[in-house]
């Protein structure tokens, strides 16, 4: 069915709108990436001119610099322009997040790493543990978690940046501290899941209230008998047609079963119903792309095509007739025939006026039962 009849867009428009903000988180975490590689290089900067000034030189300036400075600065740098390049990419939404994340990971991997003379900078793996509640996804935040843990892992256990860092097995503190920080991690892991794992319910309980209330608007804009719109959708879709400025042209085609009191009065009203349920079905089976059907009232339904001209709207009546005569012949030995009358709407005309055209030709086309007749000027 077309969109502007569409009744099921609601929740399609709240997955696009968490599409939207996990995109814009995922521009956020570039940019914090390199405003922390940015106050790293700041930071120690800082730090050598103070070393300098209190005269407490840890190495020469030469190595100091390259050691301290550019070679993390350098690592950064790679790092942040490795993230810039993934957001802009063609890549998914999915595989940018975690593309970014492992390099955030990394890039905190790098800063604990030169700096591990401060065990305090191991809270720098929470950072990108942390920017990854946002995407809701629970396997990216275990990835990252175990990216983390492992980075951590194997800075303290293999890398010595710097010569005056303590080794983790040189004593029992160090090596319970080493545990501890690792067990703290995991810790803030769990919270990460949970966190995740209530944000997920509560999406998954917005989307089913979302889903219920659409579904009961689409049941409120249908036919109960026949399931195709009912008047009060008709009046939505003539709004749509009068807002419309594209100068698209729409037909309203007005159809009725030819003799249908008769046959109530003859074989009872259930008996009815089945040639007006064959009808709405044959009505929904064509209700695609450029055709919006209706049930006026009693045995008399409507139909909007847009999208095409007078000659495809007779071809489509004539369709509708067909496969109405074929789906009317199993309800029951009487065959009952479909009238349609065809106005085309006028721009500035009202709708009213478009009801009333149609229905004249309408009574028109019934005088020579089955028959269908189009009026386009």
């Amino acid at each position: 069915m077309d969109t502007r009849f569409d009744w099921q867009g609601g929740i399609a428009a709240i997955r696009k709108e968490h599409r939207k903000i996990d995109g814009k988180w995922l521009w956020m975490q570039y940019r914090l990436m390199a405003a922390l590689a940015a106050f790293a290089t700041a930071a120690e900067v800082i730090m050598y001119f103070l070393l300098q000034e209190l005269r407490i030189p840890k190495v020469s300036s030469t190595v100091y610099l390259l050691k301290y400075l550019v070679a993390p600065f350098a690592a950064n740098l790679l790092l942040t322009l490795g993230a810039a390049l993934a957001v802009r990419s063609g890549l998914t939404e999915t595989q940018k997040s975690y593309l970014v994340s492992t390099l955030l990971a990394v890039m905190a991997f790098v800063m604990y790493t030169v700096h591990a003379v401060f065990p305090a900078l191991s809270s720098l793996f929470i950072i990108p543990l942390l920017l990854t509640v946002v995407y809701g996804d629970q396997r990216l935040t275990a990835y990252i978690a175990a990216c983390c843990v492992g980075g951590k892992a194997v800075s303290d256990l293999l890398l010595r940046w710097d010569p005056s860092r303590i080794k983790v097995t040189d004593s029992v503190d160090t090596l319970v501290d080493f545990g501890l920080s690792l067990v703290l991690l995991a810790v803030f892991y769990g919270v990460c899941a949970c966190m995740i794992l209530m944000e997920q319910q509560k999406h998954e309980a917005s989307i089913r209230l979302e889903q219920e209330r659409q579904r009961l608007r689409e049941e409120s804009l249908r036919d109960q008998l026949t399931r195709v719109g009912n008047r009060e959708a008709l009046r939505q879709m003539f709004q749509t047609m009068e807002a419309d400025q594209s100068g698209q042209r729409y037909f309203l085609a007005m159809m009725d079963l030819d003799d249908f009191k008769n046959l109530n009065d003859t074989y009872g009203h259930s008996q009815g119903d089945r040639y007006l349920r064959a009808l709405g079905q044959v009505l929904l089976d064509l209700s695609k792309g450029e055709t919006a059907s209706f049930r006026f009232g009693g045995d008399e339904f409507c139909a909007v095509f847009w999208n095409c001209g007078p000659e495809r709207v007779e071809q489509l009546c004539r369709e509708i007739q067909r496969r109405y005569a074929a789906a009317a012949a199993d309800c029951g030995s009487r065959q009952v025939s479909l009238s349609i009358g065809v106005a085309e709407y006028r721009r500035q005309e009202s709708t009213e006026w478009l009801l009333d055209r149609a229905d004249a030709i309408l009574y028109r086309a019934k005088q020579n039962k089955g028959s269908i007749l189009l009026e386009t000027n």
